[in-house]
């Protein structure tokens, strides 16, 4: 008998071996650690936001900021980063480096286990995916080096910490309502 991930399926007279799951698994925590990266970037934009909002008095409409802490949170990462830009300035190529952090971060979570799909299929394809995958993790990490940088300037030149900051975005970005508080 053939172990469930080795089972062939035949559709159209053309045979697909599914790859051993052991196969599998790097391709899966090198995935899950770029979606970890693309989620620093995303709280390192949302700490910049806050940092705007509370020593320049940068104004964000409520709507950015409820989307941000809403589930389309990730589709509004873009957004975030129109908003900042226009209180923070970034060089043309710092502006590249994020803008393509956010497109890969789209394609990532939206279409990249589905588009690479036949990838898995190969030794090849698997070498691939994770190539691909490390690539992607390099270049969000390249954006998020820019926004822990600007994050740094504000905390050394207003002397806060990053607690004092977490406590600021926790009341620009509740995660409860106070129903649910009073339900713990």
């Amino acid at each position: 008998m053939n172990h469930p991930d080795q089972e062939s399926q035949s559709q159209a007279g053309l045979e697909i071996t599914m790859p051993d799951q052991h196969d599998l698994t790097p391709i899966y925590a090198e995935f899950g650690a770029a979606v970890h990266d693309t989620q620093v970037l995303e709280f390192g934009l949302v700490l910049l936001m806050a940092l705007a909002t509370r020593y320049d008095d940068a104004q964000f409409t409520s709507d950015a900021v409820k989307a941000l802490s809403s589930a389309q949170a990730g589709q509004t990462l873009g957004e975030l980063f129109r908003a900042v830009r226009k209180k923070e300035y970034f060089t043309s190529p710092e502006r590249k480096a994020i803008h393509k952090a956010i497109r890969l971060r789209n394609d990532l979570v939206h279409r990249f286990m589905v588009d690479k799909v036949e990838q898995f299929l190969s030794p090849e394809g698997r070498q691939s995916l994770l190539d691909e995958t490390r690539g992607i993790r390099d270049a969000v990490q390249a954006a998020d080096r820019i926004i822990a940088s600007l994050i740094d300037r504000y905390l050394e030149e207003y002397g806060t910490s990053l607690e004092e900051l977490q406590d600021y975005a926790s009341e620009l970005f509740p995660d409860e309502t106070p129903a649910e508080a009073a339900d713990e």
